[in-house]
């Protein structure tokens, strides 16, 4: 059983053991709490989906099915009611996580709606089924948990807000609602990955940001008629399957780099050194007159009046003269290599974690990828970087995954005699 689920007041600890945020009050694990809030958002915004939906459907099969029932097979309110217990579930998890002592929203009054989805199979094909007074229930626990949350923990809110609205967003529906739903939301759900990305799992926010970003490109150029790229309708089917996605790599389900290959890496590794290169040729020409063209005058001065200065052969001065000169250059080496070595540390994490977050957002985009292929378009390349040569002419490797890998050894014929 994960720590998400065995929160309980026996495992709390003292509060003296916990670190203290003075922005937000005593949690026992943010991360969880965040993690959970955002799942909780989700399952709200699919229960309400689901009410809106729901099939008539007998509550209880009158034959025992085949197998055992799916979520998809259950009825509307079996299902109805498995999202409201897992809205118990959460807010218990949330409330032992934050150390909340008051009261938690009730689900009891949207439970007392879900008689009005039993009567579905008994109403007649004209009839309209009664299920506004169980939406306006499920709208009335929406807002009770969105109040609790913000009131618990500012962050916590922001997650069930996040959670709630990229469900909302993925929603299977026409191409208006898809053209509708990118009209400027993923700007907001940007915003709240930024300041949740301290506290969902590493990489998600800026993957799932990068991703997002994707998309709404897409489909703005989709609603545009560009001819390179897919239908709308087409990528709303794809939309759901990259939502999914999206919801496992946020609640740490899965974790971004399981979605890179040994090609991934080795293009990582080379733009890496690339970029390193181009540091330290930028740093050398920076500090080359203000600093190692004094200190290499004063080094030859130096040396220089000692060899003059020495008793002997001009052996035994020139000798001298390149000791004294590699023993200079050696503490100088030594003063200039420490803050470069300690400062080369210091950016290169940033700029590999900005090289596997792209090569990370570029693989998570697998259904974007699919609704192009499916639609017949050529994957997209990237430009090649301005030079002030002439770039050469080379041939772009498809940056969508799949296919084998050039640095993996191809299969070998068989050694027949």
């Amino acid at each position: 059983m994960s720590p998400l689920h065995r929160a309980g007041p026996a495992d709390v600890r003292p509060v003296d053991e916990t670190v203290r945020d003075d922005a937000y009050p005593l949690l026992r694990d943010e991360r969880a709490c965040v993690v959970i809030a955002l799942r909780l958002g989700w399952w709200m915004a699919d229960a309400y989906h689901h009410g809106q939906h729901a099939e008539p459907r007998p509550t209880v099969p009158a034959h025992p099915p085949a197998k055992l029932s799916n979520l998809t097979e259950m009825s509307a309110p079996r299902r109805m009611r498995m999202y409201l217990d897992g809205v118990d579930v959460a807010l218990a998890q949330i409330s032992a996580l934050t150390r909340h002592t008051g009261s938690l929203p009730d689900t009891s009054a949207a439970r007392t709606r879900l008689p009005d989805l039993d009567r579905l199979p008994d109403l007649e094909q004209s009839d309209t089924p009664d299920i506004e007074p169980l939406l306006l229930a499920l709208d009335d626990l929406n807002v009770d948990v969105l109040r609790w949350a913000m009131a618990t923990n500012l962050r916590v809110g922001l997650a069930y807000r996040l959670g709630r609205s990229l469900a909302d967003t993925v929603r299977p529906g026409d191409a208006a609602q898809l053209l509708r739903r990118f009209d400027g939301r993923q700007i907001q759900l940007s915003r709240w990955l930024d300041e949740l990305a301290s506290v969902l799992p590493p990489y998600s926010a800026a993957v799932v940001r990068r991703s997002l970003t994707a998309w709404a490109v897409a489909v703005e150029r989709a609603g545009r008629g560009d001819p390179t790229e897919p239908e709308p309708a087409e990528l709303s089917r794809e939309l759901r399957n990259q939502g999914d996605l999206w919801r496992g790599v946020l609640t740490g389900g899965l974790h971004p780099r399981d979605l890179l290959d040994e090609e991934d890496y080795a293009v990582v590794a080379r733009n890496l050194i690339i970029r390193d290169r181009r540091l330290v040729a930028q740093a050398a020409r920076g500090i080359f007159w203000p600093v190692l063209v004094p200190l290499l005058v004063v080094l030859f001065a130096v040396v220089g009046v000692s060899a003059a200065a020495a008793a002997g052969s001009p052996t035994t001065r020139a000798t001298v003269a390149l000791l004294g000169f590699g023993a200079g250059l050696a503490a100088i080496w030594r003063s200039v290599s420490g803050p470069a070595l300690a400062v080369a540390g210091e950016v290169n994490r940033p700029l590999l974690d900005s090289e596997l977050t792209a090569r990370m957002a570029l693989r998570l985009d697998r259904p974007l990828a699919n609704a192009r292929r499916a639609a017949g378009l050529p994957p997209p390349t990237r430009r090649a970087p301005r030079t002030r040569r002439a770039p050469r002419t080379r041939r772009q490797r498809p940056e969508e995954p799949g296919g084998p890998s050039k640095y993996v050894a191809p299969l070998s014929r068989a050694d027949l005699p």
